[in-house]
């Protein structure tokens, strides 16, 4: 019977990239993260939005295997965790969290830093040769996000938002289905935001896209292709649904707790708070 309900499983994980069902985290008594069930389905982009402490950056630990739930299920490309050498489920996802982001040798060039993606290192290793093919794919990924120009410099020199390039084109080298961005513009300025952006609008728009799941605090950094909005609270999901339907001014001014604009200029969101109705 255990086949069969393996079978069962696998078929209806077969369109969705990622699958939680009542998933909770609880640690010392403190609950971190209560009843979450989200679908994110294959080639699509989800955007997790909410206030500080309400959870996204937990959800997305425990996505990557970094975080164990205390109950629930946490199924990923199709893999039940608990069930599947995580390692093996890691190598499909590209994780970029700026704060956490691998510490290269800023004396290597862009060109390298990218090319250990292919191998889920920090540096290229010494025993591995990269063949022509794979440089062909680095040499890729790199014009698809713009570095094309800059491959020879020191990743040390670069920008906060060319160095946000490098780590998302160093994930595509990686092969990875799942992309998790953990507020990965934080930092940058405008230009370097709305660089990044295009990057993913690009990515996302390829005939085979990675699946997306963004975790921002501000609407105007979101890939115009967002399929799914999912809004947290106090470590739940109290919202789920599509852009239309929950980019609103009265759903993020319940989810704030102040008085928020929401302006939508064609495919984008924009959102305003006035000073006047803080506090």
């Amino acid at each position: 019977s255990g086949g069969l309900a393996d079978g069962g499983l696998g078929l209806a994980l077969s369109r969705n990239a990622i699958e939680l069902k009542n998933v909770g985290v609880t640690r010392r008594d403190n609950v971190i993260l209560a009843e979450i069930s989200l679908s994110v389905e294959a080639g699509s982009c989800c955007a997790i939005l909410g206030p500080n402490g309400s959870g996204k950056s937990a959800l997305m630990a425990v996505l990557a295997g970094y975080l164990w739930p205390s109950t629930g299920v946490v199924s990923v490309d199709g893999r039940t965790y608990g069930r599947v050498n995580l390692a093996d489920v890691r190598s499909r996802i590209g994780l970029i969290e700026p704060s956490r982001a691998p510490k290269f040798d800023d004396r290597m060039c862009v060109r390298d830093v990218v090319a250990t993606g292919l191998f889920g290192t920090i540096v290229l290793p010494p025993h591995r040769d990269v063949d022509q093919s794979q440089w062909r794919r680095v040499d890729e990924e790199m014009v698809s996000v713009g570095l094309s120009e800059i491959g020879e410099r020191a990743y040390g020199d670069l920008s906060s938002g060319e160095q946000m390039k490098t780590l998302l084109a160093r994930a595509m080298v990686s092969n990875a289905k799942i992309l998790l961005l953990d507020e990965p513009t934080v930092g940058l300025d405008i230009g370097s935001r709305a660089a990044c952006v295009a990057v993913l609008d690009r990515l996302l728009a390829r005939s085979r896209p990675p699946t997306v799941v963004i975790v921002s605090h501000h609407l105007d950094e979101l890939p115009a292709a967002v399929d799914q909005i999912v809004l947290m609270k106090g470590g739940r999901v109290v919202g789920q649904g599509t852009p239309d339907d929950l980019l609103t001014s009265a759903h993020l001014t319940a989810l704030f707790d102040c008085r928020v604009e929401v302006i939508r200029s064609g495919e984008r969101f924009l959102a305003s708070v006035r000073s006047a109705d803080l506090g």
